[in-house]
């Protein structure tokens, strides 16, 4: 679960280092790998068909040795339920303990899947171009049709909705009814798709473009942050705008949401995939040979410390101490943010603060 000697890369690269904070490998190469936001929990597979649900320190929960060949899987904020894709187009439900609760055989092999955070509903896209909507009961919701295949998905928290880019041509919100609420055409090619947990921010891998941001309301560009190297990878966390991208020259960078670097560095292998904290003050690294890294580091989060405050931006509480926003009532604190302090009144005692 710990570090090991050829990890000095990880202090090696430009900014604010992370630290190490616990490493894990799988018996083979990693296919997927997806986090649980309101858990921390990591689920994990590799291509020998092993399933693996790693707890917020990097502990084994549980593991499931399937036989399938996996290709994506999934797992619900709040840690109920999961899903995962195998033999190309046969969506399975998992429960608590990574056991199948049902499968279903899709009519066309799967490009992409996604679950909404309570897990009642999981968004599936085919590569014939039509994508269904499953209840967590195994109840088709919906089924419709893009102009173009479906190669990435994610549902939003706040409404029941979600958001889908294809490899090329295409940016979209639908509900889980299959309705669009708005599409936008693309003139670069996708290789991942990142969003805000409310959907108010869209941020698109676009290989030599950069990373792309679009508004979540109306799929309006917002404007490119331009990178070193061809970036194929990106997450961003719940509330903020932090970033973090990995490109195809294998740098690993993370950004702030006015695209200056905060870390940048070269990995040692080829990575597979990477997520971002809800807070943005850790991420998740899954590399190619099977092993999945945490990096911790406090400084590259503009939020206040405790989960309870998480709607509580920065400018809003020192508006509020300052008498030019709403009060906070409370007990005083302190906390040390980014070589700074601030005082803000905080409404939970500090026993009540995550310790993270």
């Amino acid at each position: 679960m710990s570090g090991r000697p050829g990890d000095d890369w990880i202090y090696s690269g430009r900014g604010v280092a992370p630290t190490l904070a616990w490493s894990f490998s799988l018996d083979t190469a990693v296919v997927d790998v997806r986090l649980g936001r309101e858990t921390g929990e990591v689920i994990a597979a590799d291509a020998s068909g092993g399933l693996y649900l790693l707890d917020r320190r990097g502990q084994v929960l549980e593991v499931n040795r399937t036989r399938q060949r996996l290709q994506r899987v999934v797992w619900c904020d709040n840690g109920t339920v999961g899903a995962a894709v195998f033999d190309d187009g046969i969506v399975a439900s998992l429960d608590r303990r990574l056991q199948f609760r049902w499968t279903r055989e899709m009519p066309a092999d799967v490009l992409s899947l996604s679950i909404d955070p309570y897990g009642t509903h999981v968004a599936v896209s085919m590569e014939d171009g039509f994508s269904t909507v499953l209840t967590s009961e195994n109840k088709k919701t919906s089924r419709f049709e893009t102009v173009r295949p479906l190669k990435y998905l994610q549902c939003l928290a706040t409404s029941a909705e979600f958001l889908a880019a294809a490899d090329h041509g295409l940016l979209g919100r639908y509900s889980l009814k299959g309705d669009p609420r708005w599409t936008e055409s693309l003139w670069s090619g996708v290789g991942d798709l990142a969003a805000t947990g409310d959907g108010k921010h869209i941020f698109l891998a676009g290989f030599s473009h950069g990373i792309q941001c679009f508004a979540g309301e109306s799929g309006a560009s917002q404007g490119t942050f331009v990178t070193e190297g061809t970036v194929g990878l990106v997450s961003c966390g719940y509330f903020t705008k932090h970033l973090v991208a990995a490109t195809l020259e294998r740098q690993l960078i993370v950004i702030n949401d006015k695209g200056n670097s905060l870390w940048q560095v070269t990995a040692p292998e080829d990575i597979s995939r990477v997520l971002m904290s809800p807070l943005g003050d850790w991420i998740v690294c899954g590399f190619a040979s099977g092993r999945i890294i945490r990096l911790d580091n406090n400084r590259w989060s503009l939020f206040i410390r405790p989960s309870f405050l998480g709607r509580w931006h920065l400018p809003q509480i020192a508006r509020s101490c300052h008498g030019t926003g709403p009060p906070v009532s409370g007990r005083r604190c302190r906390r040390r943010l980014d070589h700074a302090s601030i005082d803000v009144d905080s409404k939970f005692p500090p026993e009540r603060w995550d310790k993270r």
